[in-house]
C-alpha cells in the first residue's frame, strides 16, 4: 500500500460529498483520507490534463500541481476541456486554478508558470507523491524520467496522437523507466499535433486513465501499468498492452552493439533495400499505408505484429529475410520492434530521423 492511513479528518460537507466512494470496499473512509493527503503533480496543462485535473480535483485529492507556461488558443478548445471562450489568450495554469477551485474548494492548488528544465525540474517535484507527464515532447519526457528516478517519484506517462493513445507507468517499486520504453539513443523527435492532428475526445480518455492510475497507486488497490505500454486505438475500439523490458534485464536495450546492428538510418536502409533479400515492414494503418509508403514495403498494421499468425508467417516464410520494420515517427516501429524481439525475431529497426 501506497500510503498509510492517513490522519486527516474529513468533515460532514467531505462525507456527503465522496459517499459513493465511501461505500466502495476497496476506498471508504481510509481509501478517501489517503486521497485527501495525496500530492499530485501535472507537468502540462493541456488535452491530457485537462480531464485528469478535473477528475482528481472533484475526487477529493487534497493538493494538485500544475506547470505550464504556455497561453490558452481558439485550437486548443475542442479537446482541452478545462478552458472556456472567455479565456482565450490567459495563462493557462491561472485558469486551471481557478477551475480546481470551483469544483474542490479544499484542495490546494500550486502553479508553475513555466517550462520544465534539467535545472527546475527537482525542485518541483520534490514535494509531489505523484507527477503525471501530460507533455508533448520526447526532451521534456526524459527531464521528467530522470528528475523522477533520482527522486523516488512515481512518473504516469501519457501519450497521444491522431487516433492512438499510449500509458504506462514509470519508476514504480523500482519498475522500468521512461528511457527503457524509449532509448535515449534514437534520437525521435517530436512532430506537433497542429500537423499531425488529434481527436479531441482521446486526449480526455488517455487523461483519465492517467488520473486512474494515480487513484490507484495512492489508494493501493488493483494492478498498475508499470512494466506495460496500454496502447488504445480509437477507431478499431481496441486495448492492448505491450511488455516493457527494463534495460538491465535485457542486453537488446543495453548491449550498444546490439543497439547499433538493430537500429539503422536511412543511408544503410537504402543499401540494404537494394538487395533482395530485404523485406520491409510497414506497420502503420492500412489508410495511411495507401497513402504514401516505401516501395515494395508490405504493411502489417501494428495491432497484428503480435498475433501468433503474424508471427508464424514471418517465421516460416521470411525468416530467411532481412527484416526491416518502419512507420512514420518511429513510436509504432519501436513496439513493433519490442514484439519481436521478444519472439526471438532477428530484424532491423528503421530510425526516420
Amino acid at each position: 500500500m501506497f500510503y498509510p492511513i492517513s490522519t486527516s479528518h474529513l468533515s460532514e460537507f467531505e462525507y456527503k460529498k465522496y459517499a459513493r466512494h465511501l461505500v466502495l470496499e476497496n476506498i471508504g473512509d481510509n481509501g478517501q483520507k489517503r486521497l485527501k493527503a495525496a500530492k499530485v503533480l501535472f507537468i502540462g496543462a493541456g488535452g491530457l490534463a485537462a480531464s485528469g485535473i478535473i477528475y482528481l480535483a472533484a475526487s477529493g485529492v487534497g493538493c494538485l500541481g500544475i506547470v505550464d507556461d504556455d497561453q490558452v488558443a481558439y485550437s486548443n478548445l475542442h479537446r482541452q476541456i478545462l478552458y472556456k471562450d472567455e479565456d482565450i489568450g490567459q495563462l493557462k495554469v491561472h485558469v486551471a486554478h481557478d477551475r480546481i477551485k470551483d469544483i474542490n474548494s479544499q484542495c490546494s492548488v500550486h502553479i508553475y508558470s513555466c517550462i520544465v528544465d534539467e535545472y527546475n525540474c527537482r525542485d518541483i517535484i520534490k514535494n509531489y507523491d505523484i507527477v503525471i507527464d501530460t507533455t508533448d515532447n520526447f526532451q521534456a519526457r526524459y527531464i521528467i524520467s530522470r528528475s523522477c528516478y533520482l527522486q523516488n517519484k512515481i512518473h504516469i506517462y501519457g501519450a497521444v496522437q491522431a487516433f492512438e493513445g499510449h500509458i504506462s507507468v514509470f519508476n514504480y517499486k523500482s519498475g522500468p523507466l521512461y528511457s527503457d520504453l524509449y532509448p535515449k539513443n534514437l534520437n525521435l523527435y517530436t512532430k506537433k499535433c497542429s500537423v499531425l492532428g488529434v481527436l479531441g475526445v482521446l486526449t480526455g480518455i488517455i487523461g483519465t486513465l492517467q488520473a486512474v492510475e494515480a487513484m490507484k497507486i495512492v489508494l493501493g488497490i488493483g494492478n498498475i501499468l508499470s512494466g506495460y505500454l496500454l496502447v488504445y486505438n480509437v477507431l478499431h475500439a481496441s486495448f492492448k498492452t505491450v511488455k516493457i523490458v527494463p534495460k538491465m534485464n535485457c542486453n537488446y536495450y543495453y548491449d550498444n552493439k546490439l543497439l547499433d546492428s538493430n537500429f539503422i538510418d536511412y543511408s544503410s536502409l537504402l543499401f540494404k533495400f537494394n538487395r533482395s533479400d530485404v523485406v520491409l515492414i510497414d506497420v502503420r494503418q492500412p489508410e495511411e499505408f495507401g497513402k504514401c509508403h516505401l516501395s515494395k514495403a508490405i504493411n502489417i498494421p501494428l495491432k497484428n505484429i503480435k498475433l501468433r499468425k503474424t508471427i508464424d508467417f514471418i517465421r516460416h516464410y521470411i525468416i530467411d529475410k532481412t527484416i526491416v520494420i518502419y512507420c512514420y515517427d518511429n513510436l509504432r516501429s519501436l513496439v513493433a520492434s519490442q514484439i519481436l524481439y521478444k519472439n526471438q525475431i532477428k530484424h532491423y529497426c528503421f530510425n526516420n530521423r
